[in-house]
């Protein structure tokens, strides 16, 4: 394929950059830094939240001293190491966490929610799979009884239905939150995991964040993007290329430009390494 004067990648993490192990490999963290050498960007994009992404796996392919760029929390939060600053810092408004709150709490067995902040999980009740997520990324946990025991700003929020939701389930789900949507768009994870984000931020919303800081544009610029799941479909349609994880969505694969070896192959690294560098 014939690159353009500038080359942007876009990257998720779980699934994908990281291995199963939540861990990168050194042929990953090696083509990230001849990425960069060649004047090109590796920019991670994921759902993430903020003291994760910047603070640990950003550190880890060391972009801090590459003085590149990464997103979080699918995109609420963008921050250019080079210059120390955020392109963009963006949370879910008190009213809007007040709806969401009023709509879920108590619903025991209808709705497990987690409100995700920079640095903490609130969940109504500790579940295995927030604690999980938690643990790995290093944040707060916090069980909470009332609404003024989010104390922290929010980023994001996720929504677990039933397991094996019905098709009335997911309807009196579209039909509890439908109230929200001025602020609020809902994204499908799984069939029965939504996640609540700031209305019109995504993954695919970063590519043009980040074109326009860049002052760069699709004209002269080549943008890749990599991804293995439902919260990468936005990324897909924003970027030139998109190339799906072996371990990924069919759906995914039958939208993306290529498909590449699965997380645990090092696809990422294969990929960029044959095609890109």
């Amino acid at each position: 394929m014939k690159l353009k004067e500038n080359v942007l990648i876009f990257s998720d993490l779980d699934g994908t950059a990281l291995a199963s192990t939540h861990k990168f490999s050194d042929r990953t963290k090696e083509m990230v830094k001849k990425v960069y050498d060649k004047n090109y960007y590796f920019i991670p994009v994921t759902a993430r939240c903020t003291l994760d992404t910047f603070d640990q796996q950003s550190i880890y392919l060391g972009l801090d001293k590459l003085n590149g760029l990464a997103a979080a929390n699918n995109g609420t939060h963008i921050y250019d190491f080079k210059e120390k600053k955020w392109i963009k810092e963006e949370y879910i408004s008190a009213e809007s966490l007040k709806e969401v709150f009023d709509i879920t709490f108590g619903k025991i067995g209808k709705y497990k929610v987690h409100f995700i902040g920079d640095d903490i999980y609130y969940v109504y009740g500790e579940g295995e799979n927030s604690k999980y997520w938690s643990d790995i990324m290093k944040t707060d946990y916090k069980v909470i009884q009332n609404f003024e025991d989010i104390d922290r700003k929010i980023n994001h929020i996720t929504v677990i239905l039933e397991k094996n939701p019905s098709q009335q389930s997911v309807e009196e789900f579209y039909k509890d939150f439908s109230g929200i949507s001025n602020e609020l768009d809902i994204i499908k994870y799984t069939e029965r995991v939504y996640e609540l984000a700031i209305k019109g931020i995504h993954k695919g919303s970063v590519v043009k964040e980040v074109l326009n800081y860049l002052g760069l544009d699709k004209s002269n610029t080549t943008t890749f993007g990599f991804g293995d799941s439902f919260n990468d479909f936005e990324l897909a349609a924003q970027v030139e290329y998109f190339i799906a994880m072996g371990n990924g969505l069919e759906e995914l694969k039958n939208k993306a430009s290529f498909v590449t070896k699965s997380n645990d192959e090092n696809g990422v690294a294969d990929f960029i390494e044959k095609n890109i560098l």
